[in-house]
């Protein structure tokens, strides 16, 4: 477990500087769009499509480090009111669900990416694999991070008598 988290802790860095060289890029290229577009009335043909593959890379890994601090959207109040048995039963089967749903979209997300390999941009003329990979990238993120969250689930269920250890959100 401490194993994972110290892995996810460093996933999580690398996805954070991921991040922020993408919206780096997006925070450059759309204002040089805009000032050739209306100021010089010649847009390099490059901007947009650089602007928007950052825009998927920082899509996708803002969604991971999102989810890592525990951003995502939940409904807590159900849970939170519900039986011990029934709140551990309905978060079980959310962590399992949201484990088989990142890895379905990693799965099909990889085939996306290997199928556009031999496509080429338009105006860079890059293989499309790249900002496909995103996707599968930042899935398998996510679910890295939730297979860490459902392990601290299990160990909190197994130690809730003896005073479980928290989760990384909690910590």
């Amino acid at each position: 477990m401490t194993f994972l988290r110290k892995c996810n802790d460093g996933i999580t860095k690398g996805a954070s500087a991921l991040l922020v060289i993408a919206m780096a890029i997006i925070a450059i290229t759309i204002p040089i769009t805009v000032f050739s577009r209306y100021v010089l009335k010649n847009t390099p043909i490059w901007t947009d499509e650089t602007a928007l593959f950052a825009l998927v890379w920082a899509s996708m890994m803002g969604a991971a480090v999102g989810l890592r601090k525990g951003y995502q959207i939940g409904i807590r109040t159900l849970i939170e009111k519900a039986p011990k048995i029934i709140s551990a039963v309905l978060e079980a089967v959310g962590f399992i669900f949201m484990l088989v749903f990142f890895g379905v979209l990693v799965y099909f997300g990889i085939k996306q990416t290997l199928f556009n390999t031999k496509q080429l941009s338009a105006a860079l003329r890059l293989p499309m694999s790249i900002p496909y990979a995103a996707l599968p990238l930042g899935f398998a993120i996510m679910l890295l991070f939730t297979l860490e969250e459902a392990l601290a689930f299990i160990a909190r269920l197994r130690g809730r008598s003896s005073g479980a250890s928290k989760s990384p959100k909690e910590a």
